[in-house]
């Protein structure tokens, strides 16, 4: 089975595997995408229970349909001013690496379907720390997208919903 191509704006065609599809998302006043793949669901607003000596940017738990889902404040963990959740607020439900968790969200946008092309490398900061969070930039008309790599979202959230078989 052939792949239908995709028209670059310079003309060349590219295999639909060069492409990628992304949620986007509103953090603060930016705009972030990740990974429609690692993407489980998306759930309206609910106030977590908090849990005691967590990170800053652990909001809590929730019951998931009986399991106990992490939910991760990202504007905290991307180090962004966090307001308050409101009615546009939302829990994007992701698995990376075997485990499921839930990060805040001001608001999703749409699903953006680009070539991989498109995706340029961060800026490299060469102080010795760990990798961000954010893998790749997207120039989109007049707005940077922010592409978060799903993995490195929840690195200190150990256990974090670790998926079983009937998940």
């Amino acid at each position: 089975m052939q792949l239908p191509p995709h028209q670059e704006p310079d003309g060349t065609e590219t295999g639909v595997l060069d492409q990628i599809e992304l949620l986007t998302f509103a953090v603060g006043e930016q705009d972030y995408a990740i990974d429609i793949m690692c993407v489980r669901e998306i759930r309206n607003w609910t106030e977590p229970t908090p849990l005691p000596k967590t990170p800053d940017f652990v909001r809590g738990v929730i019951n998931l349909r009986g399991t106990v889902l992490p939910i991760l404040d990202l504007a905290k963990r991307l180090e962004l001013d966090a307001g308050a959740p409101d009615e546009r607020s939302v829990f994007v439900v992701i698995h990376a690496e075997g485990r499921v968790f839930g990060v805040t969200v001001d608001g999703v946008s749409d699903i953006l379907t680009v070539p991989r092309s498109m995706l340029q490398d961060p800026p490299a900061l060469d102080d010795g720390t760990e990798p961000g969070c954010v893998s790749a930039l997207i120039l989109e008309e007049e707005r940077m997208i922010r592409v978060l790599a799903a993995s490195r979202i929840a690195p200190h959230v150990t256990g974090a919903g670790k998926e079983t078989a009937a998940a």
